[in-house]
This record gives C-alpha cells, sequence and structure tokens, in this order.
C-alpha cells in the first residue's frame, strides 16, 4: 500500500478533500445569511407590499411613490451626508495629530495612551448622556457654561445641537483612528527617520514631509471607514440630541426634521410611527442602497488596482449617485461622468462644474432643499485620483530616500528644507502645536467627564450643575439605592447572561469555520474575511428594522434570542481574523508529524489546534463580551419587558432622551461607575491574553 506520507499526492489529495467538507463552515454561514443577508432580503420583498397589522396586499411601486411626496428622507439624507463629511475629515485630522503625540517620547505617550483608552473604550450608553450632562445641563447651566461662561442649550439652537453632538462623536472616534495610523507611522523605516534628523527635521517637519506622504493610501482608506460608520449612526445622535432642534425648511407633510435627524434616527421614528411594515420597508431599503454607495467608494479605494480601473469604477458611481432627485442639470453631470470613461480629463472638470452648481443651489434653495449627496462621491473620486497620483509620484521617489537615508545627509528632506526654510519651518511649527493642544484638549476634556460623573454619583440630589469641588451633601447612599429600591442587580443578570451566550457560543461557531479557512489557503481566509467585514460594515438601523420582523414572525421578540445572534453575528470579522493569524503561525510541520501518527484532521483540530489557540481565543471571546455588554441599539429595538432590560436600557430609562423632564443623575452615575469598575476588572483580570493580538493589526 502506498505511503501517505506528508507532502505526498496522496495526502495532499486527502487533505484536499477533507477540506471540501463544509459542515464546519455551516454555523457562521447560516449566521451571516439570518442577520446579515435576510434583513435586506427582507425588505426588498415587503417592500412592494402593504403590510398593516397583518393585513397584507399587493402594492408594486406605491411605497416609493409614498416617499417621494414628503421630503423628509432627502432632508435626513443630506444632514447624515453632511454630518458623517464633517465627522470623518475631523475625526481623520485630530486622529493624526494625536498620532503624532503617540509617536514622542515613550512615557509620555504611554500615558497619552492610557487616557485614549477610556473614550475608546467606555460605552457609548454611559458617555454620550454624560457628555450631554457636560454641555447642555439643565438648559444649558452646566459645567461647560461654569467654566466658560458660554451657555449652550442643545434644545433650543440648531447649530448647538448638530455642533454639540458632533464633538462628542469626535472625542468618541479620534482614539482608534490615532491608534491605527501611529501603527502605519511606524512603519516608516527607520533609517528614513534618521536621515531627516540629520537634515535637521523638526518633529512638525517629519510630520508634514515624511509620516504624511506616507500613509497617505491608509488615510483615505481610514477616511472612508469612518465617514461609513458616521453614516450609519443611532445611538449617539440619539442619546444625545433624539434628532435636535427642529430646522424651520425640515418641517415636511408627515415628518419634523430637526439639526441632527440622521437616517438612522429617521427610519426608527418611522418605524415607531408607521403602522405599514411595507413602507418602513421602503425607507429601510433607500437606505440600504445609500449605504451600499457609499461601501462601493469604499471598496474602491481599498483595492490594489491601477488608476485607470479607479477612475473608471469612480466614474460610474458618480453617474449613478446623481440619478436620485429627479433634477435634469444632475442628469446631464451623470452623463459627463459617463464621457470621462472614454475621455480621462474631463472628470475633473465635470467635478468643478458639478461643486459650483451645487453651491448655486444651496446658496438659491437653502442646504436641505439645495444639497444633493451625490457631489460627495464626485468629489471623493477626484480627491482619491489625486491622492494616488501623489502617492505613485512619492512611491517612485521612495528608492531615493532610502539611497539618501543609507549615505547620510542630502536625502529627500534637504532640498525641502533649504528651498523654502521659512514656509517649511512654520508648516512643521504649526503641526507640532497643534499636536500638543489636541491631545492636551482630549486628557483634559477626558478627565472633566470622568470628574462630573463620579460628582453625580456622590450627589443627594439629581443635579448636572457642578457649584462646588465637592457635593453640598455627599453620599454614597445612591450605590445603596441600585439594589436595594431600583433592582439592579437584575439588570446586570440580564447583561451577564447576554454577553455570556455570546462569549460562549463564539468559539463553537468560529474555531471549526477558521481551521477550515486556514486549511483552504491564504486566498480564501482573504476573500471571506472581506466579504464578511463588509456584510458587518454595511448593518445598522436600516437592516434592525427588517431583522425585527422576521424574528417577529418567528416569536422571537421581547426575548434575549436576537440579541446574542445580532451580538454574536458582529463579533464574526474580528475575531475570524484574529484566529485565521494565530492558526497561520503554527508551524505546519505539526500536522505533517500528526499525519504520520495517523490522527485524523478532526482530531488534530481539536487535540492539537485548539489547545494552542486558547490565547487567540479568549481574546476573541473577550471581545466579544465586551461588546455584548456594551450594546444599545439592539436591546432598544427588540425588548419591551422592563424585567428583561440589560444595564444600558436601564441607564437609559433614568436620562431619557434630551426633551425627558426628570432625569435621574446621580442614580444613573452612580450605575455607571458600577458599570465601569466590573467591566475594568474582567479587562484587568484578562489583560495578558487581550494583548496578545494587538489592535492595531486588524485590517481598518
Amino acid at each position: 500500500m502506498r505511503e501517505k506520507r506528508p507532502g505526498s499526492r496522496v495526502h495532499d489529495a486527502l487533505t484536499h478533500a477533507r477540506s471540501r467538507n463544509l459542515a464546519p463552515m455551516l454555523p457562521v454561514a447560516l449566521l451571516i445569511v439570518l442577520i446579515g443577508l435576510s434583513p435586506f432580503l427582507s425588505a426588498l420583498w415587503n417592500s412592494f407590499f402593504h403590510d398593516v397589522h397583518g393585513e397584507r396586499s399587493f402594492a408594486g411601486l406605491e411605497n416609493f411613490r409614498y416617499i417621494t411626496r414628503d421630503d423628509g428622507f432627502r432632508f435626513s439624507l443630506n444632514i447624515t451626508v453632511a454630518w458623517a463629511t464633517l465627522s470623518a475629515a475631523f475625526t481623520l485630522a485630530l486622529g493624526f495629530l494625536v498620532a503624532l503625540r503617540l509617536m514622542g517620547p515613550r512615557r509620555s505617550s504611554g500615558i497619552l495612551f492610557r487616557v485614549l483608552l477610556i473614550p475608546w473604550g467606555i460605552p457609548v450608553y454611559i458617555a454620550v448622556p454624560l457628555w450631554r450632562a457636560f454641555i447642555h445641563g439643565n438648559g444649558g447651566e452646566s459645567v461647560l457654561s461654569r467654566i466658560t461662561g458660554i451657555t449652550v442649550n442643545l434644545m433650543v439652537s440648531p447649530a448647538a445641537g448638530f455642533l454639540g453632538a458632533l464633538s462628542v462623536s469626535l472625542w468618541m472616534s479620534v482614539p482608534l483612528t490615532a491608534f491605527v495610523l501611529a501603527a502605519h507611522m511606524r512603519r516608516v523605516p527607520r533609517q528614513v527617520l534618521e536621515a531627516a534628523a540629520l537634515d535637521g527635521a523638526s518633529a512638525g517637519q517629519l510630520a508634514v514631509h515624511i509620516y504624511f506622504p506616507a500613509i497617505t493610501a491608509s488615510l483615505l482608506a481610514l477616511g472612508l471607514r469612518n465617514f461609513i460608520v458616521a453614516f450609519k449612526e443611532f445611538t449617539l445622535v440619539f442619546l444625545m440630541t433624539a434628532g435636535g432642534p427642529p430646522l424651520v425648511q425640515g418641517i415636511t407633510g408627515r415628518h419634523i426634521i430637526g439639526a441632527t435627524t440622521t437616517l438612522g434616527v429617521f427610519l426608527y421614528e418611522v418605524f415607531q410611527g408607521t403602522s405599514d411594515w411595507g413602507v418602513s420597508s421602503a425607507y429601510a431599503l433607500l437606505m440600504s442602497l445609500a449605504v451600499t454607495v457609499a461601501m462601493a467608494v469604499w471598496a474602491l479605494v481599498r483595492r490594489d488596482s491601477s488608476t485607470r480601473s479607479a477612475a473608471r469604477g469612480f466614474a460610474v458611481l458618480a453617474a449613478l449617485a446623481q440619478v436620485p432627485g429627479g433634477d435634469p442639470f444632475l442628469w446631464g453631470f451623470a452623463v459627463v461622468y459617463l464621457l470621462s470613461l472614454r475621455f480621462r480629463g474631463v472628470l475633473r472638470w465635470a467635478v468643478a462644474a458639478h461643486a459650483g452648481y451645487t453651491v448655486y443651489r444651496v446658496a438659491t434653495l437653502g442646504f436641505l432643499a439645495g444639497f444633493h449627496p451625490g457631489i460627495v462621491v464626485a468629489v471623493l473620486g477626484a480627491a482619491f485620483l489625486h491622492g494616488r497620483g501623489a502617492a505613485s509620484r512619492a512611491g517612485s521617489s521612495g528608492c531615493r530616500v532610502d539611497r539618501g537615508a543609507r549615505r547620510g545627509p542630502g536625502g529627500r528632506l534637504a532640498p525641502l528644507l533649504s528651498r523654502r526654510p521659512a514656509l517649511s519651518a512654520v508648516a512643521g511649527g504649526g503641526v507640532t502645536w497643534s499636536s500638543i493642544v489636541t491631545s492636551g484638549a482630549l486628557v483634559v476634556l477626558t478627565a472633566l467627564v470622568l470628574y462630573l460623573l463620579v460628582w453625580m454619583s456622590m450627589s443627594r440630589v439629581s443635579a448636572v450643575y457642578v457649584g462646588s469641588l465637592l457635593p453640598a451633601h455627599p453620599t454614597a447612599g445612591n450605590f445603596a439605592r441600585l439594589f436595594r429600591d431600583e433592582g439592579v442587580l437584575r439588570n446586570f443578570g440580564n447583561t451577564l447572561l447576554i454577553a455570556g451566550a455570546t462569549a460562549l457560543l463564539l468559539p463553537v461557531t468560529i474555531f471549526p469555520a477558521a481551521v477550515w479557512l486556514q486549511r483552504r489557503g491564504r486566498r480564501a481566509v482573504i476573500f471571506f474575511l472581506a466579504a464578511v467585514q463588509v456584510l458587518e460594515m454595511a448593518g445598522g438601523m436600516h437592516s434592525l428594522i427588517p431583522l425585527y420582523r422576521i424574528f417577529l414572525a418567528l416569536g422571537a421578540v421581547n426575548s434575549f434570542v436576537p440579541l446574542i445572534l445580532i451580538y454574536l453575528y458582529h463579533a464574526l470579522p474580528f475575531s475570524l481574523f484574529v484566529l485565521t493569524a494565530y492558526l497561520d503561525s503554527i508551524p505546519g510541520s505539526f500536522r505533517d508529524i500528526a499525519a504520520l501518527e495517523g490522527m485524523s484532521v478532526g482530531a488534530y483540530s481539536f487535540r492539537v489546534l485548539l489547545p494552542l489557540s486558547l490565547p487567540a481565543l479568549l481574546t476573541t471571546v473577550m471581545s466579544a463580551f465586551v461588546g455584548a455588554w456594551n450594546g444599545f441599539m439592539p436591546a432598544l429595538l427588540f425588548l419591551n419587558d422592563e424585567r428583561l432590560y440589560p444595564i444600558s436600557m436601564k441607564l437609559w430609562s433614568w436620562v431619557g432622551s434630551l426633551a425627558s423632564g426628570t432625569p435621574v443623575w446621580n442614580l444613573f452615575a452612580a450605575a455607571s461607575v458600577v458599570n465601569t469598575v466590573l467591566v475594568g476588572m474582567l479587562l484587568l483580570r484578562f489583560r495578558d491574553p487581550m494583548g496578545a493580538t494587538p489592535l492595531a493589526e486588524f485590517p481598518e
């Protein structure tokens, strides 16, 4: 009998045949179909029907005609695009400045890193109400007004509502962006930095002439990712302003659009106020299409393709983005963008003319009526192509940079510093001071918000106005009231049950799939992880509403089942990435030895790979546990019984929305302190396995 030795054709054939068994992928595949794909298919199908309290009838395109008769969706889309654009741009700029501080001396960067973990790690259902208390307080009388003398009433001023929510969004999103950018900056060759230092470059000049050109591609990809995340934003805006003060132009026939009525908030209001499931499905489908366009732009930026193919992709997307809205001029621009497929020079001039037309419409009709989001796709395409051209030119001179670094002084920076020394010094100094001020502001604001949290938790009365260093009559009785009178132990138990079930189901789901993918090869792993990440990022309120319909038909609404499955689904991309990367690091000789011993593929997986993968598995389990513990939006949608509320919903019930009449701030703060301590102790206990997989290695 022919020997089945490792590396032989017989052994390889048997291994390939066994790897065709799709059973290990079934749990992951079912989860992706149920949570990732079925909501979009459900929205597409139900959008062509009327469904009022179970009475179903065919509607054709009537639901979409219903939407076109009201400008509410279009106005909220414009607000969403403005919100996402500003959020992504400022997050990227501030994240770059903070990342420069993280590249500084070890001691100061270490302190900054630990401080940044607070806004990154604190749950949104704690952070946002805290910021609401800090900025708005009681009708504008707040800690902010006491420090600065500026009264900010988020309920009255649309500009204050929008900018206040945007500021909180930046505080929460800048840390992760800074971590990722700092990781990319550390990839700059050390000899390049040493050569620049010999040329006399300051830290700011290094940022302008070395770091920024080196991470241009990462900036573009990360900026678009931040745009997509902000585009789908619901929880932060809902907890901060609940749609914001109404806009005069936003009062339509069926809806009142506020300064922060993003699409997620708008769809939730439609879901709450419309009895026809078909209309809700049509709204959800339209938002899904908008997210799909954003995801397509992101995919174009991430692709390692030629500039010509990228230009063609952006031209087609820009043309398609002009079709909705019924504006003949925009349709004309769509034709011009399609012509740029044949004449490349047309694209730049078309974008300039389109931008001018958009400015004219906004100036004459106002932002809500005059703006069309299609211009964003065109501008992003032009900016990306310009950036890619600059990056390719910089890349062509990269070899000269390396050679200059090896020779010593006289590298790439020397001509730049000698040609315009004053301008270069001013730019470098401005970047350095901006980096210091931005990082310092984040540290101070984080300290103030934490101080307000502790202050309110010790106050006898439900107050947010800090009139003294300590509460007038400090007490620890709020913590006792939580468990004695409010029954918060049940809420923590519900949260533990949801997060624990998610964490326990994760290894059972992903380990067989990760082993199967790793045996299929690197290309299969990359393709599958990219597909899962795209599907996970495409979700939001527009997918949860159709998903609610599915679980309602299954009789699972008002239970923990949908929450656990949703949190498990959202844990898939990171978990599969970590586990497949870890499995790939295990020497292949282990499998060869196991095959010589006659061990089957299944036995090798569970007797060898599973014990070796425990550190990576524990990392994914803890990540999934914390993600489920910090969840808010699924619980808001699927749970109606207060006895089932997790701690996130209990905290929300105490402070409610911005217009809530009697928020109980002291109990909210006390429970938030308990929640933060519990999660912090858990992460501290398992910090070693969690640190085994750096966050910065996760693909942006």
